[in-house]
């Protein structure tokens, strides 16, 4: 007997199907994952306009939304997912997800609750959050 080892057929067939099934494990995980933006600063979010606005409750505010991404040189930040969450006095933005431009600004348009008085919408990136304010009159 030579110094090789005797493998079966079966035995192969194991060891590929194992193999494989690692493979398959370690591709789903990556696509579970946010891809990576090779971004390492601290970000900020800041209002551009659209903020301190008034219409009818249940109406679509005049102007959209608008925020800039930067880092801390003042650069700006495209391509990362804004999401647009309504946090008081009802209503909805659309789209309620965005992406930043190669300027790092997006937009969403928002329509008032049902109610007067105070309503709220933030932006959100990781932990950045810009708020806007409207009142429905």
């Amino acid at each position: 007997m030579s110094g090789r080892p005797s493998w079966t057929p079966r035995g192969a067939v194991v060891v590929l199907a194992l193999g494989a099934a690692t493979l398959a494990l370690a591709a789903c995980e990556d696509l579970l994952q946010e891809p990576d933006t090779g971004i390492a600063t601290p970000l900020m979010l800041s209002i551009v306009s659209g903020d301190e606005q008034s219409a009818e409750p249940g109406m679509t505010i005049p102007a959209p939304l608008r925020v800039r991404l930067i880092d801390l040189q003042s650069r700006s930040v495209g391509r990362l997912r804004v999401e647009w969450v309504v946090v008081e006095g009802g209503g909805r933005v659309s789209p309620r997800n965005t992406f930043t431009d190669e300027e790092g600004f997006t937009e969403t348009t928002w329509t008032l609750g049902p109610g007067e008085g105070r309503q709220v919408v933030e932006a959100r990136v990781g932990n950045e959050t810009a708020t806007f304010e409207a009142n429905g009159r």
